[in-house]
């Protein structure tokens, strides 16, 4: 009737032969179980082997050599012996009992699904049934319709003893997916890290069941407080495999893409409100997690509001930017210095003319009508600019300047950029 494992064996108290004496006041019905118990025990190995046929025909995870327990007949075998003896001597319940707990604890430790053994338990559970009415009709021992009076009894022994089964199993099951996890964070963790052991990365891409060669991105998401939240899911993404790392200050995604473009990843993962999510280019190799890791970082810093999903690939020069913001903040001083030399009031109406003007693709016309103005008016300020700063917008040199100095003052803000010189002792709001 059981299928799992039992460590050592208990020696029968009952007697397989002759019914014992109180067996003639015992009512019919157990009399007829008692003598096709007593048989069954009897049989042995033959009744075993005809059980453990049956579960290998309707169940096929059991059919299969290499998913099937290495100790399938062995395990069923004692159960059997233990379901009759327990019918015979209501005081064997308790070795009945230990024996359904310890065959759902070995099956959750050897990973077998819980289905499947429920399924096995009770294709043996109906064999002993049948095997129970088949000697009462061949040996003439009685009527089977007096057999009835007791099936309800068997059968709910059969389903306590499956509940037991699966309870012990659950239980184990939730510690060990538990202590999985854990290890599955802590590998994760250490690969992200600079942990560039060939034998190492082996052994990870085992335990993550990730190829060691694979194609790969990262993705870093903040959440912006009070109010920002990371998801706590996983997005789920057709052919693709996607771990979380919970971090200190952010989550990090890490994507096995398979064969999937990496759009397929910024297209899946939301930002939504008080959110922020940067993405590495594709690396290949587990060895380079932690590269991506860096590049997914950058990306993220070059994020200038919540809502923003930024691709490093499509942001390469604000990347730059952002991986030496010291450099970075001393070339806007350097090209923008003199605008802080102005009113508040003028400074403000050129910068923000520069800024639509670079925006527009360097289009007066365009600027004009975003702007609501004349296009002289921006061709003038943009003059004016050139007069302040001694920059000529029609060099190209000039032009990378300006547009790198524009980028970092909105990634790093006009605080990062004035106070990075020891030579600007100027206010820059006066």
């Amino acid at each position: 009737m059981h299928t799992g494992y039992v460590r050592g064996s208990v020696r029968p108290r009952v007697s397989t032969v002759g019914p014992p004496p109180q067996a003639a006041a015992r009512p019919l019905p157990l009399q007829l179980l008692d003598h096709a118990c007593r048989r069954l025990l009897t049989r042995g190995a033959s009744f075993t082997d005809s059980v453990v046929d049956q579960i290998r025909t309707e169940v096929p995870y059991y059919a299969d050599p290499v998913l099937s327990p290495p100790d399938l007949r062995q395990s069923t075998d004692t159960g059997i012996r233990f379901a009759l003896e327990a019918a015979l001597d209501p005081g064997r319940i308790v070795d009945i009992e230990r024996y359904t707990r310890e065959l759902g604890i070995r099956r959750a430790e050897e990973g077998r699904p819980l289905d499947e053994v429920i399924h096995a338990f009770r294709v043996a559970g109906s064999e002993v049934w049948s095997g129970i009415v088949g000697v009462v009709e061949r040996d003439g021992l009685g009527e089977q319709r007096h057999l009835v009076h007791v099936a309800e009894l068997v059968w709910k022994m059969n389903d306590r003893d499956a509940v037991l089964v699966a309870d012990a199993y659950r239980q184990v099951a939730k510690g060990v997916a538990s202590r999985h996890d854990e290890r599955v964070r802590l590998i994760l963790a250490a690969v992200l890290e600079n942990r560039n052991d060939p034998a190492f990365i082996q052994d990870a891409a085992s335990i993550l069941d990730l190829p060691p060669d694979g194609r790969f991105a990262v993705a870093e998401l903040r959440a912006t407080p009070p109010f920002g939240r990371t998801p706590d899911a996983v997005p789920e993404i057709r052919g693709m495999r996607v771990l979380r790392h919970v971090g200190a200050q952010r989550d990090v995604l890490v994507a096995h893409l398979g064969d999937r473009p990496l759009d397929a990843l910024a297209s899946a993962v939301d930002a939504g409100p008080g959110m922020r999510i940067g993405i590495s280019p594709v690396v290949h190799g587990l060895k380079n997690l932690p590269r991506a890791r860096d590049m997914a970082g950058l990306a993220l810093r070059t994020c200038r509001a919540d809502g923003e999903v930024a691709r490093l690939d499509a942001r390469l020069p604000d990347g730059l930017l952002v991986s030496r913001p010291d450099l970075s903040a001393e070339l806007a001083l350097r090209v923008l210095r003199p605008l802080y030399e102005l009113e508040p009031a003028d400074r403000e109406t050129l910068i923000d003319t520069l800024g639509v003007w670079i925006e527009k693709g360097g289009s007066a016309v365009q600027a004009a009508r975003h702007m609501l103005c004349h296009r002289n008016t921006v061709l003038n300020r943009l003059r004016r600019f050139e007069q302040i700063t001694g920059l000529e917008l029609s060099r190209p040199r000039d032009l990378v300047r300006l547009t790198l100095a524009f980028d970092t003052l909105q990634l790093l803000g006009p605080a990062a950029v004035l106070g990075c010189g020891d030579a600007w002792d100027g206010d820059p709001e006066s």
